[in-house]
């Protein structure tokens, strides 16, 4: 049986991840699709400087982790294909 969801976000960038927590938060069935590692090319960049939420030593695949995380709890599938 196929899955309905209300919100269906292409691309888990940051900004895709975000989405996905906001449409869940709200109590709306959401899905994030992604080709790869959630967190897009943030995920592959080692040294993050300049992004909110980051401090120090905190690298692009940890921050993504997070971001990842932070949409599960929330109730957002990550769908990889």
């Amino acid at each position: 049986m196929s899955q309905v969801y209300d919100i269906l976000v292409v691309g888990g960038g940051p900004g895709g991840l975000a989405a996905g927590i906001y449409g869940s938060r709200a109590r709306l069935s959401t899905a994030v699709i992604e080709k790869g590692r959630p967190g897009g090319q943030t995920a592959t960049t080692e040294e993050i400087e300049n992004y909110p939420g980051s401090f120090g030593d905190v690298s692009g695949p940890k921050l993504m982790d997070v971001f990842a995380a932070h949409a599960e709890h929330f109730g957002t599938k990550i769908i990889k294909f």
